[in-house]
């Protein structure tokens, strides 16, 4: 109105929108510091608005490229202005494992050293993986963790041997090809490992979800894959959290709660 900005919500995620909103048809040059010459004029209207979709999810792939926490803040600040609520954060892949997980030292130690074409990669440790979740929450923003599995997976392989059928540790990649690797699915250490990870990562995460991958396993026989699927479900579950998993894992015997997102 020609006296003031007033803002309604439903809740305080509703009034951050609002907030959103308002730096929305302000001039850009507001979001920058040293350039504010001269007193604004906000249009006088009235906005109505309420989200589409409850959920409203961007992805950042720091597996295959690795992103310092600084500039996960600034996609996440960019994410909140855009009034999306769901962090997609992709951690492992054949490429690299970037997060500390501290039962699986050499996860980091090895499988965190590259990226795609070969430069030096990186990992978050459980102390800066907080940061961030804390930081997307004070944003309302859902950090969403995915660690890929059984394929996707050469990083981890290369960093403990045990974890292949043949015991043997592969050298680290840094290509972009895919369906190559995968975890030994019958192999008990292999569920243990699994456990240890959703473990430590569910806990330093308060949203609800934990992403399994699933994706492009092209070493596996259809029922061993789907086995390993519903074990996983199992694990997830455990550690109070719902499994999410691309499209391949709906030839599984999903539970109610478990989603599956569509990538094909």
């Amino acid at each position: 109105t020609p006296t003031g900005i007033r803002l309604v919500g439903a809740s305080a995620a509703g009034l951050f929108y609002g907030v959103q909103t308002l730096r929305q048809i302000l001039p850009a040059f507001l979001e920058h510091d040293a350039v504010r010459p001269r007193p604004v004029l906000v249009p006088l209207v009235r906005i109505t608005d309420s989200p589409r979709f409850a959920w409203r999810g961007a992805m950042l792939d720091v597996a295959r490229h690795f992103f310092a926490p600084e500039d996960v803040k600034r996609y996440i600040d960019l994410m909140a202005l855009h009034k999306m609520n769901r962090l997609h954060l992709h951690l492992s892949d054949d490429q690299g494992f970037r997060i500390e997980i501290k039962s699986w030292p050499n996860l980091t130690a090895i499988g965190a050293r590259t990226e795609v074409g070969g430069t030096v990669g990186g990992f978050y440790t459980q102390e800066q993986y907080k940061d961030l979740v804390a930081y997307a929450q004070d944003r309302f923003i859902d950090v969403v963790p995915e660690i890929d599995m059984p394929g996707h997976t050469n990083a981890a392989l290369a960093s403990y041997g045990e974890l292949n059928c043949d015991g043997v540790a592969p050298p680290l990649y840094t290509d972009i090809k895919v369906g190559f690797s995968s975890l030994c699915v019958t192999s008990e250490r292999t569920y243990a490992f699994i456990e240890d990870v959703v473990r430590e990562i569910a806990a330093l995460t308060p949203g609800a979800y934990f992403h399994i991958g699933g994706d492009e396993v092209k070493t596996l026989a259809e029922a061993d894959y789907t086995r390993f699927v519903n074990r996983a479900q199992e694990i997830v579950g455990r550690h109070g959290k719902r499994m999410i998993g691309w499209d391949e894992i709906a030839s599984a015997g999903l539970h109610p709660t478990s989603i599956v997102q569509h990538w094909r």
